[in-house]
């Protein structure tokens, strides 16, 4: 009989009983990776939009040269409703 051990497989056979990682899951992996760096960037732009100095500076940009009346409130543009 052999010896009994407290570990039912002795190294080299836990080894080889691992499920080894095959390139599907590197894939999935990789693409996880940029999945996260993609959504880290879209928050950022999200936050750098909903800033009132930059959202002063676009309406500066798309209303320059043109005549806007002050009282007809129907031009500002509020991008906290687009972006959440």
């Amino acid at each position: 009989m052999g010896q009994l051990c407290c570990f039912p497989f002795s190294r080299d056979e836990e080894k080889i009983s691992k499920r080894p990682i095959g390139i599907q899951d590197l894939i999935n992996e990789a693409l996880h990776r940029e999945r996260m760096g993609l959504k880290a960037k879209v928050k950022q732009i999200k936050e750098l939009l909903l800033k009132p100095e930059t959202q002063a500076k676009i309406r500066r940009e798309l209303f320059e040269g043109r005549c806007v009346n002050n009282s007809n409130q129907g031009n500002d543009v509020d991008f906290s409703d687009t972006l959440t």
